[in-house]
């Protein structure tokens, strides 16, 4: 029977991976932890891993490699510590981008509370950000609190350790509200290039849902692969927000993978909705973007005449006219404004889809 409530915890507590200076630690496998957005190590070869960790020649070299990056997971739980620690071995970390900063890129985010309703709990100057590893403390308020941390958007974890003092008492947390959304895309949906990964759009948008987020972002290589429709389609999720567009290395690939793609996740799920969204820009829609765009409303209208459940996202909706550059880091990847702004234009449709308010 798995465990759903560690009490009064001390160096006899069951489960127990290490104690050190007063600390007591488990590992976040541990069924009293929730690990959401990705399939619980336990079941995929014990590994932090977006994809089927037992079948991964089936993908792509470099969906393969960033697989390892844990982009769109969370680790849930309750308790009443006055503060708990982190202890992290990494596995692979995206480090050197100019355009990314450390923080948004491997870091790790804090938040407490419940339901929609959850505030980021960082210290003052607290990275949590290191290519190998660190240690680090979080203090919480007074009385019991239900913790989410969410895991580096471009870095991957070989163990995550989560401390308490003696005494302390962890539980699993509420389940979620509904099933997880799950989206796919480029660099931008694996989170490229907010300060920090709370501030992914996908990440904001399954806070504000209660939800967790299936995350299959792929740096530069989201090419519409059949192994990942194939993948996804075998997942359950709520919505679906098809993202992807940008990776398409020509208007011809673009045109033979996006409808396939939908086709395949479509047939494994008939009635779950699809946002299609295209991509952000930050000047006047090039006769390209038109071209794309073109595309993905191609597969929306051919869905719509099959009274199929889909909706469409213009990403012209994205970002006010004025001053669009504040929007990006280099006029390609959105920073952390622009993110929240894909969230603002996204959030209404997708929340009209799933009929919640």
């Amino acid at each position: 029977m798995k465990k759903n409530i560690i009490t009064n915890i001390s160096s006899s507590s069951s489960g127990l991976a290490s104690v050190s200076e007063g600390k007591f630690y488990f590992d976040a496998k541990n069924h009293v932890f929730s690990i959401g957005g990705i399939t619980h190590p336990d079941e995929n070869n014990n590994e932090y891993y977006r994809l089927n960790a037992f079948e991964k020649d089936k993908y792509s070299e470099t969906n393969r490699a960033l697989g390892d990056h844990t982009s769109g997971g969370s680790v849930r739980f309750v308790t009443d510590a006055k503060e708990f620690y982190l202890k992290v071995t990494m596995r692979s970390a995206s480090t050197g981008m100019q355009h990314f900063p450390n923080r948004g890129a491997y870091g790790f985010d804090v938040y407490i509370g419940s339901g929609k309703n959850r505030q980021y709990r960082g210290n003052m100057m607290q990275m949590m950000t290191d290519p190998h590893g660190f240690e680090d403390t979080v203090t919480l308020p007074e009385g019991e609190n239900e913790v989410m941390i969410e895991l580096p958007l471009y870095g991957g974890i070989s163990e995550l350790l989560i401390g308490f003092p003696e005494g302390a008492t962890v539980s699993k947390a509420p389940d979620r509200a509904i099933a997880p959304v799950a989206f796919y895309g480029s660099s931008i949906t694996q989170g490229g290039c907010v300060s920090r990964p709370g501030n992914m759009y996908s990440n904001i948008i399954c806070r504000k849902l209660d939800c967790d987020c299936l995350n299959l972002g792929f740096s530069g290589s989201a090419f519409g692969e059949q192994s990942i429709a194939e993948y996804l389609a075998g997942r359950d999720f709520s919505a679906f927000v098809m993202d992807y567009d940008y990776n398409a290395r020509s208007l011809e690939e673009l045109q033979n993978t996006h409808s396939e793609f939908y086709k395949t996740v479509r047939a494994a799920h008939t009635e779950e909705p699809v946002i299609i969204v295209s991509h952000p820009y930050y000047a006047a829609e090039s006769e390209g973007d038109i071209k794309r765009k073109n595309i993905l409303r191609e597969t929306y209208r051919k869905a719509i005449a099959n009274e199929e459940n889909v909706y469409f996202v213009d990403s012209e909706t994205f970002f006010p006219l004025e001053m669009r550059d504040l929007f990006a880091v280099d006029n390609l990847h959105p920073n952390s404004l622009g993110h929240y702004f894909m969230y603002k234009a996204i959030m209404p449709t997708l929340k009209k889809a799933l009929e919640v308010k």
